[in-house]
């Protein structure tokens, strides 16, 4: 699977570029696919027409028409397509850690928090509304956008955000880059229900598959199909004993089949996942 890297793969989009900032009017065909997707820089982006499945590091989310998500630099899997005859359509804004930096120094801004967001999902109020229309207007009309406008339009919209998820938006504004030291186990555990490929979560943990099998071996000492293999069966007997049955539980594990997953169950536990639910079911 090709890495698509963000904002050059946005060229052939309706878009204003002012320096090392752009607004992009984003369009395409429905695709149901993961894209992997390596951002260079802060991303927001306002869904207009259609949903955006959005998979981070340590999370995943979907961002409907009508919402936004901030997106720091770094790698995410993505499926973006269209809920009706339009196309899938988007309202992107790109800028540099600079500009971030810039920002919080301007405005005194600082966070004492550990925790950094993979990601702001926020929904688009009124004010917004019109933000984006008047972004709307400046693309379409293929507008000369002066540097300082571009950082003022980049800075009003951050202050908007700032309003209603203040803590969250300085720490990512703050975390300048992913973390070098981003665990592995974080990558594995977060997306187990998410039926991801192995390449895929090596792409999410910024490894190659060969590095990422090696250092997940080193780690966990089994390979990591028989790991994930293993977890979600280990999941699927707690679910059990809490009165959830097998037939609501092999598709959440990624089973094409009943007989699969039963199968599998019984061969880790010795009994079949109708017969461990009989006998250790919590009343």
């Amino acid at each position: 699977m090709t890495n698509i890297y963000i904002p050059e793969a946005t060229e052939n989009q309706s878009k204003i570029t002012a320096g090392n900032i752009s607004f992009v009017h984003y369009q395409e065909q429905d695709s149901f696919k993961n894209v992997r997707v390596v951002f260079n820089c802060y991303a927001i982006s306002f869904v207009i027409n259609g949903e955006k499945a959005v998979y981070r590091p340590a999370d995943n989310t979907v961002v409907h028409t009508g919402e936004g998500i901030v997106l720091p630099q770094g790698n995410s899997i993505m499926a973006e397509h269209t809920l009706n005859e339009h196309q899938y359509s988007s309202i992107l804004v790109f800028f540099p850690t600079s500009v971030a930096i810039n920002f919080l120094n301007k405005y005194q801004l600082n966070t004492k928090t550990s925790a950094t967001p993979d990601y702001i999902r926020f929904r688009q109020t009124n004010y917004l509304a019109g933000y984006i229309k008047s972004l709307q207007a400046l693309i379409h009309d293929g507008q000369n956008l002066p540097y300082e406008l571009a950082v003022n339009k980049v800075e009003e919209l951050l202050l908007i955000l700032l309003q209603s998820h203040r803590t969250q938006l300085i720490a990512l504004l703050q975390s300048n880059a992913p973390s070098p030291a981003m665990q592995l186990k974080n990558v594995v555990e977060n997306n187990l229900f998410n039926n991801l490929t192995l390449e895929e979560l090596a792409f999410l943990a910024h490894k190659s598959l060969a590095s990422f099998k090696r250092d997940f071996e080193k780690a966990y000492h089994i390979a990591p199909g028989k790991y994930i293999r293993e977890r979600k069966l280990e999941i699927a007997r707690q679910e059990l004993s809490q009165g959830k049955n097998a037939t609501s539980l092999y598709l959440d594990l990624g089973y094409d089949n009943l007989s699969n997953f039963s199968s599998a169950f019984k061969k880790k536990f010795g009994v079949s996942p109708k017969q461990y639910q009989l006998t250790n079911q919590v009343i």
